[in-house]
């Protein structure tokens, strides 16, 4: 069954997400307090499998005293939603099955575009907030592009195979046919909710291949870049 693609229609705002409304206002009200672009700013990282995007995001986050936000982005929209994660889990990062929509797609039941409406507001939620380091989900493709970086690690394909049979204890076959399936469903799902090319390196200010640097330089990187799209220097603590 086709996707479509509905204008996203803004619903009443979650919980998760009038919090981080008031949190901002409360913020910029404070008596004299001179508001940095670093404090609305964002990062996004796309990444293939095997990358170490991750771990890159976490070692960046923690760098700059900002939020992560990966997985646990399915426990927002499951909030939103008001269902288990584990149903919502299931659109995430992947294009659903035939056999998954026959369970799902039935009269009340939960589809991909209320998946997705709920993920974009999810996403602006976090990056209107600022100071959030924001890993896949297509979170490059729906943020603000002024006050936000947009990166995507990549790897080398037998050496990404290489590192996952390592981690696992698995054969280098394993690994590779793994490395390789999660990087299609990866690229169908930006493909199926953004008509984009996930490995198109105009979507993205910024493409690292990993193999040549290790995470700490990365992410000096990364933040170097941030520094010129915001036209400031990074805070001091």
């Amino acid at each position: 069954m086709p996707v479509t693609h509905e204008p996203v229609q803004w619903e009443e705002p979650s919980d998760f997400q009038m919090r981080l409304w008031e949190e901002r206002h409360l913020e910029e009200e404070a008596p004299g307090k001179k508001t940095s672009k670093w404090e609305t700013a964002h990062v996004t990282i796309s990444r293939q499998f095997g990358a170490r995007g991750f771990a890159i995001g976490q070692l960046l986050a923690q760098k700059l005293g900002w939020e992560l936000y990966g997985s646990n982005i399915i426990e927002h929209i499951a909030k939103k939603a008001k269902l288990r994660e584990k149903v919502i889990s299931e659109f995430d990062e992947r294009k659903h099955s035939s056999k998954l929509t026959q369970l799902l797609f039935s009269p009340g039941s939960y589809s991909s575009d209320k998946y997705y409406r709920h993920l974009v507001q999810v996403i602006l939620s976090i990056s209107r907030k600022g100071k959030a380091v924001i890993i896949g989900r297509g979170a490059n493709f729906v943020t603000d592009k002024a006050n936000g970086l947009h990166v995507r690690v990549i790897g080398n394909l037998h050496e990404r195979a290489r590192r996952y049979a390592e981690k696992e204890g698995i054969s280098f076959k394993e690994a590779l046919k793994k490395v390789e399936a999660v990087d299609r469903q990866r690229a169908e799902f930006v493909r199926t909710y953004y008509h984009a090319d996930i490995s198109d390196p105009q979507n993205y200010d910024l493409v690292i291949n990993v193999e040549y640097l290790n995470n700490e330089q990365i992410t000096d990187i990364i933040i170097a870049a941030l520094e010129v799209r915001l036209g400031e220097p990074r805070p001091k603590d």
